[in-house]
């Protein structure tokens, strides 16, 4: 890594995201809601960081599936959420708890929180989800 201080004008500005400008909207078949605030237009589509609350609590019907994303990270706001993960280990997560989960990582969620806000930031920002036949 270097040391050099970058010059004014040989970067990219910097960018702020204000989330009331950004709003919600239902993610079909599921019990969330999402918004994305914007960081996918700043870097050309290179990452996305994307707010999902839960609209209601309980039991998911689990999917096992996988992201073809170079980069997956989730960080939980607030509530929990369970996880289950490659091999039927089930995992909670709460508030202030991550999981990153490299390409190819098998799992499927569980249940939520009906009070459930997760940040989740993936690279590049359009991927494929691959569901997997169990």
């Amino acid at each position: 890594m270097t040391e050099a201080t970058p010059m004014a004008g040989e970067h990219p500005p910097a960018t702020i995201f204000h989330g009331s400008e950004t709003g919600f909207s239902a993610v079909p078949g599921t019990r969330f809601e999402m918004r994305e605030n914007g960081l996918q237009a700043a870097t050309g589509g290179d990452y996305t960081a994307r707010i999902f609350r839960a609209t209601s609590g309980g039991a998911v019907e689990p999917a096992l599936h996988w992201h073809d994303a170079a980069f997956q990270y989730v960080h939980i706001l607030k509530g929990e959420i369970e996880f289950q993960l490659e091999g039927g280990e089930r995992r909670t997560l709460r508030a202030g708890d991550a999981i990153w989960q490299p390409r190819g990582c098998l799992h499927c969620v569980v249940r939520v929180s009906a009070d459930l806000e997760l940040l989740e930031i993936f690279s590049p920002a359009e991927i494929a989800t691959i569901r997997v036949d169990e």
